[in-house]
């Protein structure tokens, strides 16, 4: 009889010698020629496997037995593979991987699956400008009703970043066609064993169970009937293109994994009903087939891995990891184990890069608070394995590396900003964690709720409401303590917080937006008449209005057809001085055209600044906000570091140059999907419809935008920046004016230059402006004084002074631990003159350093400052201290530090003798 065992030993040999050699076990090598002999060796015993007395090991050696059958790919293959099979030998059209952010759904936080992209051509095939596609689609499950993100790291195959393998068929081809494709795809090019394959088919779906079992012969056994619940797809919960579905299945033969044994690999959806708004299935006259397949699954079976972090999509950057913690002295050279938290960091780490490279940026509401839990989990994993400082950007390279072959360029070209953004939010939240970790840590040492152990509702609120600790770390931080958070309370406070915000609106206001609501549900949308100039005066047209309240004194909307105004936007000022005057249900609408023109102006402006970022500072950078005003505007982009003045000038100059061109521009409508291919620049946190309106200046910028413009670009001549700074992480502002408004700032700021010169009495010459030579010469001289002003101000502090006043003090036992019977203390009386704070602190400290063995007590005016030395002082603290003095001389304010600490002493309060507070300190001492 054969003991398990030796099946055992042989196959994980086998192993081994595959790994180390990395050949494919087809090859002719030697070192293959031996892995060769072990799984002969292998084949033999699972033809002796009855006599196996344990049945896992028949099953493994079965299993690896069969590895000889399967190709050898690496995942940059199997892409390659994929798109081929569909565009060579099917005919699909390859379509490129979509934005994580869904333009033209507004029901998504993020890009899920691959036939997102699809969803108008699966409502309406005729309009879709191929009949048959394929796309290795970028996928995020990390917000929204679809959410991975707190399983990944402790599951075999749960990803917030993933990529998603789909063929789509918008009426050309039917179910038993992508049925043969997607079987020969996993039998024949990747050749996956047949037995290893088990399918799955709606229960009443016969077609799909005969097909399966008749065209492409899988027995009856191994094609599992399942109900709606798992193979009916519908597009959401309400009305719109649903179907029945079938999926394959592969085998892991691994017991150990309970129901994940049988891991799902491609989904084939057909798309041959529409479910009406009252549930009700109707047959659609062109049947759609969706299919999709995770590629990070997929290379999982190839290269026969039971967990998706073993394959070569991570093992670039697990590799760097290792480095990085070998190299910081956290982990040895043999320490290679994937632990949760280094999955964590480099899922979290693709998951983090692409929806920066996509234009998200870290904040704390929708896609960019998602943004910041991805980034702050992946740190708080960093932390959990020793690190104490910033080492996301360090493993970027190794990301890189996982996709080098050239599927994602955007990677590559926008590297540096998105390790700006990271970098920068690294700094931002050690700090916090840091306040974080130190408000949490005295919780788990209260004695009080060490039985519950629950993190009290009002320490979890605090933590992200005031410090931005996400609530998923803090329920992370207290599960690993064995602690627990009470979720519902703390989402009570959250709600709590909303309600008394909601309550300083107008009651009448919420009646307004019902009303709004109300309106808009029966199709009641105002056209906008706003882009003819023609249109701005004198317009007649036809008003439906509704008041909050009876008395007539509550808010008013008005629904005007058609309407001038633009409405306030993100990024466009309201209309205002507006006049409406009524005739009956009719009105005539006049816009402020002056004010218009500014706003029209100042939004061309913004386009052509755009632009001219991309031009300067490379394509990565990406709008993050705007606003448009009649004065000014303020364009918010991503980028990690500030812009020198040399880059300034180049802006202002190629759009000023730009401006006197005259161009005109055109305005167009177009599908998204068609405007996007264009070329068209869309900002991620805006929400599109089907249709978009296109603002091309020839040559120099296209955009989605629905706002309005001006008929020729001279009209932004002059472009001036009016400042550059910092906003957020990662995320630079800039605020410009033009035409008139920049007209304006340059002549005051010419008026201000000629004011200067005259009062420096500098000169322009043919040489140049003499304020140049005046300002860089007052620069010095400040800076040759302020190094007079340090140096004098070093005498001061170390000039030797007796104090007015020396003795001892009876601090009591709560501020003097130590139970000494008197404290040393001297009082130091201060010039007060000297109107420097800096000053008083540095004599503090001196005076501390020549005698560490008194308390001293400086003085000047009302002010008095504590300071003693902790070595000679360990449990006494200068600002109890102080409050305590302050006490006794009669009042005031103050506190501090255990070494240093400053208040105020109260001079309105009376005394008998009408002292002054120096006189009253002197006094506590010497009655001491």
């Amino acid at each position: 009889m054969l003991c398990g065992w030796k099946v055992d030993a042989c196959f994980r040999a086998g192993i081994k010698a595959r790994t180390l050699s990395g050949c494919s076990i087809t090859s002719t090598s030697k070192n293959n020629g031996q892995i060769r002999q072990i799984y002969q060796r292998a084949s033999f015993l699972h033809s002796r496997s009855s006599n196996l007395t344990s049945p896992s090991s028949a099953r493994h050696a079965y299993a690896y037995a069969q590895l000889r059958y399967l190709r050898q790919m690496t995942t940059p293959e199997l892409r390659k593979e994929f798109t081929e099979f569909f565009v060579k030998e099917h005919g699909h059209t390859s379509v490129k991987s979509s934005s994580l952010i869904p333009h033209n759904d507004k029901s998504l936080m993020f890009t899920n699956a691959g036939m997102v992209q699809f969803k108008e051509y699966f409502r309406n095939p005729a309009v879709s400008p191929f009949k048959q596609a394929t796309s290795i689609q970028k996928c995020m499950r990390a917000g929204g009703k679809h959410n991975d993100l707190d399983n990944v790291g402790y599951t075999p195959r749960h990803h917030t970043f993933f990529e998603m393998l789909g063929n789509f068929s918008f009426g050309e081809y039917s179910k038993s066609e992508a049925m043969r494709m997607a079987w020969r795809f996993l039998t024949e090019v990747v050749k996956l064993p047949k037995d290893r394959l088990r399918v799955t088919v709606l229960a009443s779906d016969q077609e799909s169970y005969e097909l399966w079992r008749d065209q492409e012969g899988i027995p009856e056994d191994r094609i599992i009937r399942s109900g709606a619940e798992d193979n009916f797809w519908t597009m959401g919960e309400g009305a719109g293109p649903c179907g029945p579905c079938t999926e394959i299945f592969w085998d892991t033969l691994n017991d150990d994994l309970g129901e994940d044994r049988w891991l799902e690999i491609w989904n084939l959806v057909f798309m041959q009903h529409y479910r009406n708004d009252q549930g009700e299935l109707e047959n659609l006259p062109i049947v759609c087939v969706d299919t999709g397949m995770g590629l990070e699954r997929l290379a999982a079976v190839i290269q026969s891995k039971e967990n998706n972090f073993e394959t070569d999509v991570f093992a670039p950057m697990f590799d760097g990891l290792h480095k990085i913690m070998t190299e910081a002295g956290l982990e040895s050279s043999q320490d290679i184990n994937a632990t949760p938290h280094k999955k964590i960091i480099v899922d979290h780490l693709r998951a983090m890069s692409f929806l920066i490279a996509d234009g998200v940026i870290p904040s704390n509401v929708g896609r960019g608070y998602v943004l910041r839990r991805i980034i702050r989990r992946a740190l708080r994993s960093g932390n959990q394995l020793g690190f104490t400082k910033p080492f996301m950007t360090e493993l970027y390279p190794y990301l890189l590396e996982s996709f080098n072959d050239g599927s994602y360029p955007d990677m590559v070209a926008r590297q540096e900003p998105i390790k700006d953004v990271i970098r920068q939010e690294e700094e931002i939240f050690m700090s916090t964690l840091s306040k974080g970790l130190a408000l949490l840590e005295p919780i788990f040492k209260q004695k009080d709720l060490s039985g519950a152990k629950q993190v009290p509702a009002d320490i979890a609120f605090k933590l992200y409401d005031t410090f931005g600790f996400p609530l998923d770390l803090t329920v992370l931080i207290a599960e690993e303590r064995g602690w627990t958070v009470d979720l519902a309370a703390v989402e009570a406070l959250k709600e709590k917080q909303r309600e008394q915000g909601r309550a300083s609106w107008k009651a009448g206001s919420s009646l307004v937006l019902a009303k709004a609501q109300e309106w808009k549900e029966q199709g009641i949308f105002p056209t906008f008449s706003g882009y003819h100039r023609d249109m701005l005066t004198g317009q007649s047209s036809t008003v439906l209005a509704a008041q909050s309240t009876d008395d007539g004194t509550g808010d008013m909307i008005l629904s005007i057809e058609p309407c001038p105004f633009y409405g306030l936007g993100e990024d466009t000022a309201l209309e205002e001085d507006l006049l409406c005057m009524h005739k009956g249900f009719k009105l005539t609408t006049f816009v402020d055209a002056k004010r218009r023109e500014g706003v029209a102006a100042h939004h061309s402006a913004t386009h052509l600044l755009n632009a001219a970022l991309r031009k300067t500072l490379g394509k990565a950078i990406m709008q993050a906000g705007s606003l448009v005003e009649p004065e000014r505007l303020r364009f918010d982009f991503t980028h990690g570091k500030p812009i020198d003045q040399n880059q300034i000038r180049e802006i202002e100059d190629w759009i000023n140059s730009t401006a006197l061109q005259s161009v005109q521009p055109v305005i167009k409508e177009y599908p998204l999907q068609k405007a996007i291919d264009m070329g068209s620049i869309a900002v991620f946190s805006e929400k599109y419809g089907d249709v978009v309106r296109v603002v091309d200046f020839p040559k120099v910028s296209m955009e989605l935008c629905g706002g309005t413009h001006v008929e020729d670009l001279s009209k932004i001549y002059p472009f001036k920046i009016l400042s550059e700074g910092s906003v957020a992480a990662g995320t630079r502002r800039i605020e410009a004016a033009v035409g008139r408004a920049a007209s304006q700032f340059l002549i005051e700021q010419d008026r201000m230059v000629s004011r200067l010169n005259q009062d420096l009495k500098s000169y322009a010459t043919s040489a140049g402006n003499g304020l140049d030579l005046k300002v860089n010469k007052m620069k010095d001289h400040i800076s040759d004084l302020s190094r007079q002003y340090g140096r004098l101000l070093e005498k001061l502090v170390k000039s030797h002074a007796a104090p007015i006043s020396q003795g001892t003090i009876d601090l009591g036992a709560s501020l003097n631990p130590a139970g000494k019977s008197g404290v040393p203390v001297k009082v130091h009386h201060l010039d007060s003159d000297i109107q420097d704070q800096e000053f008083y602190s540095k004599k503090a400290n001196w005076l501390k350093e020549q005698d560490p063995e008194a308390m001293h007590v400086l003085v000047w005016d009302e002010n008095v400052l504590v300071t003693l030395d902790q070595k000679q002082f360990p449990k006494m603290h200068a600002g109890k201290v102080l409050k305590a003095l302050l006490e006794q001389v009669g009042g005031g304010k103050g506190g501090g530090q255990p070494q240093l600490a400053r208040g105020k002493i109260m001079t309105t309060t009376t005394t008998t003798s009408g002292s002054s507070p120096v006189e009253r300190l002197v006094s506590l001492v010497q009655s001491s």
